[in-house]
């Protein structure tokens, strides 16, 4: 443990001594140094990518336009701003959100089957919904329809088993709201 120790403070001493060379700033905006790998990434996600080349002087001067405004709104206090927090904590929430339930669903996605059986007997058992179509016109319909109930039924389980996992207390007379 201590050799480990010892080598994190050696690379960061180093790296703070310059030895570790830090890429050369593109852009300087004030006290603010942009790379060119920073610089690119953003034109790279941006709007003006998709027209090329041409479009980068137009795309570094919003850039550095952005730059400033955000220099300015902090040096304003607007990023300790309360609402600003918590939209943030909104985005930053949403954002999460999003890739835990994109990662689930793909981990599940992958292990979802649907058998033969199981799409003939939602044929039959729902044949008058067809429209008189035999199951080879419906079939593809058929099997993502159970795919995506199965899917979301995982879903559900998964979340279930961390409800279970995890120790919740609510105060249902505070919040106004029928105990269930």
């Amino acid at each position: 443990m201590k050799k480990i120790s010892a080598l994190v403070l050696i690379i960061f001493l180093l790296s703070g001594c310059g030895w570790f060379k830090k890429e050369k700033p593109v852009i300087k905006i004030g006290e603010i140094e942009i790379t060119l790998e920073e610089f690119n990434k953003a034109f790279e996600s941006s709007r003006f990518f998709k027209e090329g080349h041409i479009k980068r002087k137009e795309f570094l001067k919003e850039f550095i336009n952005r730059k400033l405004l955000l220099k300015e709104a902090e040096r304003l206090g607007l990023d300790k701003d309360p609402q600003f927090l918590d939209e943030i904590q909104r985005f930053w929430e949403q954002a999460l959100l999003k890739r835990i339930l994109s990662k689930k669903l793909r981990e599940i996605s992958s292990q979802v089957q649907v058998t033969e059986k199981e799409i003939r007997e939602y044929y039959l058992a729902h044949k008058e919904e067809f429209s008189e179509k035999d199951i080879s016109q419906v079939y593809d319909q058929i099997k993502w329809l159970i795919f995506s109930q199965k899917r979301r039924k995982a879903l559900e389980e998964w979340i279930d088993s961390l409800k279970k996992s995890t120790n919740i207390k609510i105060d249902y007379k505070s919040l106004g709201i029928d105990s269930p």
